[in-house]
Protein backbone atom coordinates (compact mmCIF):
# COMPACT_ATOMS: atom_id res chain seq x y z
CA UNK A 1 0.00 0.00 0.00
CA UNK A 2 1.56 3.24 -1.41
CA UNK A 3 0.75 6.06 1.75
CA UNK A 4 1.39 10.35 1.55
CA UNK A 5 1.21 11.96 4.62
CA UNK A 6 0.18 15.42 5.32
CA UNK A 7 1.47 16.51 8.45
CA UNK A 8 3.57 19.98 9.18
CA UNK A 9 4.61 18.25 12.96
CA UNK A 10 7.93 16.86 12.76
CA UNK A 11 7.24 14.94 15.98
CA UNK A 12 4.22 13.66 14.77
CA UNK A 13 4.89 12.63 11.45
CA UNK A 14 8.03 10.35 12.35
CA UNK A 15 5.69 8.63 15.01
CA UNK A 16 3.56 7.98 12.08
CA UNK A 17 6.39 6.59 10.37
CA UNK A 18 7.42 4.10 12.74
CA UNK A 19 4.28 2.73 13.40
CA UNK A 20 3.44 2.30 9.72
CA UNK A 21 7.16 0.41 9.76
CA UNK A 22 6.05 -1.68 12.81
CA UNK A 23 3.14 -2.61 10.85
CA UNK A 24 4.82 -4.21 8.18
CA UNK A 25 6.65 -3.91 4.89
CA UNK A 26 3.28 -3.88 3.18
CA UNK A 27 2.59 -0.18 3.94
CA UNK A 28 5.41 2.14 1.62
CA UNK A 29 5.88 5.64 2.16
CA UNK A 30 5.76 7.55 -0.73
CA UNK A 31 5.92 11.32 0.60
CA UNK A 32 5.57 13.46 3.62
CA UNK A 33 4.18 16.87 2.93
CA UNK A 34 4.30 19.66 5.13
CA UNK A 35 1.91 21.78 3.39
CA UNK A 36 -0.84 22.07 0.93
CA UNK A 37 2.14 23.96 -1.60
CA UNK A 38 3.96 20.75 -1.15
CA UNK A 39 0.90 18.54 -1.54
CA UNK A 40 -0.43 20.13 -4.56
CA UNK A 41 2.84 20.07 -6.10
CA UNK A 42 3.46 16.43 -5.49
CA UNK A 43 -0.19 14.91 -7.11
CA UNK A 44 0.91 17.78 -10.21
CA UNK A 45 4.42 16.11 -10.69
CA UNK A 46 3.62 12.20 -9.91
CA UNK A 47 2.44 9.69 -11.78
CA UNK A 48 3.07 6.55 -8.78
CA UNK A 49 -0.15 5.29 -7.24
CA UNK A 50 -1.40 6.89 -4.09
CA UNK A 51 -3.67 4.49 -1.99
CA UNK A 52 -3.62 5.91 0.90
CA UNK A 53 -3.56 9.51 2.56
CA UNK A 54 -3.03 9.83 6.10
CA UNK A 55 -3.81 13.61 7.03
CA UNK A 56 -3.43 16.33 9.78
CA UNK A 57 -6.21 19.14 9.40
CA UNK A 58 -4.06 21.99 10.51
CA UNK A 59 -1.37 22.66 8.05
CA UNK A 60 1.58 25.19 8.17
CA UNK A 61 -0.82 26.90 5.42
CA UNK A 62 -4.04 26.52 6.06
CA UNK A 63 -6.19 23.14 6.22
CA UNK A 64 -5.69 20.58 4.27
CA UNK A 65 -8.74 20.39 2.54
CA UNK A 66 -7.81 22.97 0.11
CA UNK A 67 -5.64 20.32 -1.06
CA UNK A 68 -7.54 16.97 -0.30
CA UNK A 69 -10.38 18.65 -2.86
CA UNK A 70 -8.25 19.21 -5.95
CA UNK A 71 -7.23 15.25 -5.28
CA UNK A 72 -8.22 12.11 -7.18
CA UNK A 73 -11.75 11.09 -5.58
CA UNK A 74 -10.63 7.44 -5.50
CA UNK A 75 -7.78 7.87 -3.01
CA UNK A 76 -9.41 7.03 1.08
CA UNK A 77 -8.22 9.77 3.61
CA UNK A 78 -7.62 8.85 7.42
CA UNK A 79 -7.34 11.92 9.38
CA UNK A 80 -4.70 12.37 11.87
CA UNK A 81 -6.09 15.29 14.22
CA UNK A 82 -7.00 16.65 17.20
CA UNK A 83 -9.84 19.06 15.47
CA UNK A 84 -13.42 20.12 16.98
CA UNK A 85 -15.56 16.33 17.53
CA UNK A 86 -18.35 18.23 16.03
CA UNK A 87 -15.94 18.35 12.48
CA UNK A 88 -14.83 14.42 13.80
CA UNK A 89 -18.53 13.27 13.07
CA UNK A 90 -19.06 14.53 10.03
CA UNK A 91 -16.04 12.69 8.61
CA UNK A 92 -17.54 9.75 10.30
CA UNK A 93 -20.72 10.66 8.69
CA UNK A 94 -19.37 10.81 5.31
CA UNK A 95 -17.51 7.17 5.98
CA UNK A 96 -14.08 9.28 6.38
CA UNK A 97 -11.64 7.57 9.10
CA UNK A 98 -9.91 9.51 11.50
CA UNK A 99 -7.80 9.30 14.37
CA UNK A 100 -7.13 11.81 17.38
CA UNK A 101 -3.81 12.08 18.63
CA UNK A 102 -1.76 11.32 20.32
CA UNK A 103 -2.40 7.78 18.32
CA UNK A 104 -1.92 4.50 19.35
CA UNK A 105 -0.20 1.75 16.90
CA UNK A 106 -3.55 -0.41 17.30
CA UNK A 107 -5.90 2.55 16.48
CA UNK A 108 -3.80 3.45 13.43
CA UNK A 109 -4.10 -0.90 12.41
CA UNK A 110 -7.52 -0.86 12.52
CA UNK A 111 -8.03 2.29 10.39
CA UNK A 112 -5.56 0.56 7.47
CA UNK A 113 -7.40 -2.81 8.16
CA UNK A 114 -10.52 -0.75 7.73
CA UNK A 115 -9.40 1.28 4.83
CA UNK A 116 -8.34 -2.29 2.89
CA UNK A 117 -12.29 -3.36 3.06
CA UNK A 118 -13.61 -0.38 2.08
CA UNK A 119 -15.49 -0.62 -1.84
CA UNK A 120 -14.32 1.41 -4.53
CA UNK A 121 -17.82 3.26 -4.56
CA UNK A 122 -17.00 4.20 -1.16
CA UNK A 123 -13.61 5.50 -2.15
CA UNK A 124 -14.73 7.19 -4.91
CA UNK A 125 -16.72 9.48 -2.83
CA UNK A 126 -14.15 10.93 -1.01
CA UNK A 127 -13.87 14.19 -2.66
CA UNK A 128 -17.44 14.58 -2.45
CA UNK A 129 -17.58 13.94 1.26
CA UNK A 130 -14.57 16.33 2.09
CA UNK A 131 -16.48 19.16 -0.19
CA UNK A 132 -19.88 18.89 1.74
CA UNK A 133 -17.61 18.91 5.51
CA UNK A 134 -16.07 22.47 3.82
CA UNK A 135 -19.69 23.89 3.29
CA UNK A 136 -20.79 22.47 6.76
CA UNK A 137 -17.60 23.83 8.88
CA UNK A 138 -18.32 27.38 9.56
CA UNK A 139 -17.53 29.43 12.26
CA UNK A 140 -21.33 29.48 13.74
CA UNK A 141 -20.64 25.74 14.12
CA UNK A 142 -17.44 25.45 15.61
CA UNK A 143 -17.33 26.41 19.87
CA UNK A 144 -13.88 27.77 20.44
CA UNK A 145 -12.68 28.50 24.05
CA UNK A 146 -13.50 31.44 25.78
CA UNK A 147 -12.22 31.54 28.90
CA UNK A 148 -9.81 28.92 31.28
CA UNK A 149 -10.78 27.58 34.38
CA UNK A 150 -7.39 27.52 36.35
CA UNK A 151 -6.90 25.68 39.71
CA UNK A 152 -5.70 28.22 42.45
CA UNK A 153 -4.42 27.44 45.66
CA UNK A 154 -6.55 25.03 47.28
CA UNK A 155 -9.91 26.15 47.23
CA UNK A 156 -10.20 28.45 44.57
CA UNK A 157 -9.84 28.76 40.84
CA UNK A 158 -8.94 31.28 38.55
CA UNK A 159 -10.71 32.52 35.28
CA UNK A 160 -8.48 33.65 32.63
CA UNK A 161 -10.22 35.17 29.65
CA UNK A 162 -9.05 33.99 26.01
CA UNK A 163 -8.54 37.68 25.05
CA UNK A 164 -6.08 38.06 28.18
CA UNK A 165 -3.68 35.27 26.36
CA UNK A 166 -0.39 36.08 25.10
CA UNK A 167 0.91 33.27 24.34
CA UNK A 168 0.98 29.14 25.84
CA UNK A 169 4.03 27.44 25.99
CA UNK A 170 5.57 24.24 26.96
CA UNK A 171 9.02 23.59 28.58
CA UNK A 172 10.30 20.76 30.22
CA UNK A 173 7.15 18.98 29.74
CA UNK A 174 4.77 21.61 31.63
CA UNK A 175 2.28 23.56 30.05
CA UNK A 176 2.26 26.88 31.08
CA UNK A 177 -0.51 29.86 30.05
CA UNK A 178 1.37 33.02 29.97
CA UNK A 179 -1.17 36.44 30.65
CA UNK A 180 -0.53 39.97 28.95
CA UNK A 181 -0.55 41.23 31.97
CA UNK A 182 2.61 38.88 32.93
CA UNK A 183 1.53 36.36 34.98
CA UNK A 184 1.75 32.83 34.24
CA UNK A 185 -0.53 29.28 35.61
CA UNK A 186 0.47 25.74 34.46
CA UNK A 187 -2.38 23.84 31.87
CA UNK A 188 -3.30 20.54 32.94
CA UNK A 189 -3.63 20.09 29.10
CA UNK A 190 -1.22 19.10 26.17
CA UNK A 191 -0.17 22.12 23.44
CA UNK A 192 -2.29 19.78 20.79
CA UNK A 193 -5.38 20.12 23.53
CA UNK A 194 -5.00 23.93 23.46
CA UNK A 195 -4.35 24.36 20.01
CA UNK A 196 -7.50 22.58 18.89
CA UNK A 197 -9.65 24.42 21.57
CA UNK A 198 -8.89 28.12 20.41
CA UNK A 199 -9.78 29.88 17.32
CA UNK A 200 -7.03 29.64 14.90
CA UNK A 201 -8.40 33.60 13.83
CA UNK A 202 -6.97 34.54 16.74
CA UNK A 203 -4.36 31.99 17.82
CA UNK A 204 -1.48 30.62 16.00
CA UNK A 205 0.73 27.37 16.95
CA UNK A 206 3.89 29.18 15.85
CA UNK A 207 5.94 26.30 16.53
CA UNK A 208 6.51 23.05 18.40
CA UNK A 209 6.98 25.23 21.86
CA UNK A 210 4.33 28.11 21.27
CA UNK A 211 1.10 28.97 20.81
CA UNK A 212 0.79 32.57 20.13
CA UNK A 213 -2.22 35.11 20.39
CA UNK A 214 -1.95 37.90 17.80
CA UNK A 215 -2.93 40.61 19.53
CA UNK A 216 -0.35 39.72 21.87
CA UNK A 217 2.18 40.32 19.10
CA UNK A 218 4.63 43.26 19.12
CA UNK A 219 7.04 42.83 16.12
CA UNK A 220 8.87 40.19 13.59
CA UNK A 221 12.25 40.32 13.11
CA UNK A 222 14.29 38.57 11.07
CA UNK A 223 16.52 35.23 12.16
CA UNK A 224 19.02 32.98 10.65
CA UNK A 225 18.29 30.64 7.37
CA UNK A 226 15.37 33.11 6.44
CA UNK A 227 13.79 32.06 9.78
CA UNK A 228 11.87 35.06 11.64
CA UNK A 229 11.54 35.59 15.69
CA UNK A 230 8.23 36.37 16.90
CA UNK A 231 8.31 39.41 19.77
CA UNK A 232 5.75 39.05 22.42
CA UNK A 233 4.45 42.74 23.87
CA UNK A 234 5.62 42.25 27.72
CA UNK A 235 7.88 39.28 26.97
CA UNK A 236 10.87 40.54 25.80
CA UNK A 237 13.28 37.52 26.70
CA UNK A 238 11.12 35.01 24.75
CA UNK A 239 12.50 33.94 21.61
CA UNK A 240 9.58 32.23 19.61
CA UNK A 241 11.15 31.25 16.30
CA UNK A 242 9.19 30.33 13.38
CA UNK A 243 10.37 27.60 10.39
CA UNK A 244 11.23 29.70 7.18
CA UNK A 245 8.46 27.03 5.76
CA UNK A 246 5.65 28.85 8.16
CA UNK A 247 6.66 32.41 7.46
CA UNK A 248 4.69 33.07 4.90
CA UNK A 249 1.53 31.69 6.09
CA UNK A 250 2.58 33.40 10.03
CA UNK A 251 2.66 37.34 8.24
CA UNK A 252 -0.58 36.05 6.01
CA UNK A 253 -1.75 35.48 9.27
CA UNK A 254 -0.74 38.77 11.28
CA UNK A 255 -2.09 40.58 7.99
CA UNK A 256 -5.95 39.42 7.86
Amino acid sequence: MNIIILEDELNSADRLKRMLGALGDQYRIVGTMTSNAETKAFFANTDERIDLILSDIQLGDGLSFESLRSISGDIPVIFTTAYDHYALQAFKFNSIDYLLKPIEIEELKNALDNVAHLHPETTASTTDAIAQLLASINSSSIHYRERFLIPHHSDEFLIVPTNEVSHITIKDGVVRLCTKSGTSHVLNLTLDEVESQLDPKRFLRANRQYIISATAVEKLSTYFLGKIRIHMTGYPAEEIIVSREKVTSVKKWLDS
